[in-house]
């Protein structure tokens, strides 16, 4: 008899294992509400960070909407984390400042997408350099956003009013 639970285990269990989706599946599939468009107006503010000798430790630029802090573009030139301890220097990372389920990042020429499970507010996630300095560019990107509370998901194009103070940052 065991033999048979035993089996039926073994078939069945890989219909129980999630899937993580691709951008393609994740964008394409949902239903995205739109931002409002008042929101989608990032001003950017530069914040250069320096260890106690004078070494870069990593730049930033911290993006605003209506005073609020809303996302966080970075550049790190050392970490303390250890899951960082390998990457190549530097590296890049964008920061959302909510509790999401899904997000993901589009630019003109790349595409990004996080299934990563969040531990606390400040979701950190490492991106691909040309992603980064697309942002650099252009100052535009598209999110798309999965909230994790109330499982609504919405999505804007937000342009970055100041891209000079962006480009300044990080030359």
């Amino acid at each position: 008899m065991y033999k048979i639970y035993f089996f039926l285990i073994i078939i069945f269990s890989g219909f129980l294992q999630a899937k993580e989706l691709t951008f393609d599946e994740f964008a394409s599939v949902n239903f995205f509400a739109p931002i409002d468009k008042s929101y989608l107006k990032l001003n950017a503010k530069c914040r250069k960070n320096f260890d106690d000798n004078g070494k870069k430790k990593a730049f930033e630029v911290i993006l605003y909407n209506k005073d609020k802090h809303i996302f966080d573009l970075n550049k790190h030139y050392s970490s303390h984390h250890k899951g960082h301890k390998y990457l190549k220097r530097p590296f890049y990372s964008f920061t959302f400042w909510n509790w999401f389920n899904k997000v993901a990042i589009e630019t003109k020429s790349h595409q990004f997408m996080s299934n990563t499970y969040q531990k606390n507010m400040r979701r950190n996630e490492l991106i691909p350099k040309e992603i980064f300095m697309e942002i650099v560019e252009n100052g535009q990107l598209t999110i798309y956003f999965h909230y994790l509370m109330d499982n609504s998901k919405s999505k804007g194009h937000f342009v970055i009013v100041n891209p000079s103070e962006v480009k300044n940052c990080f030359d």
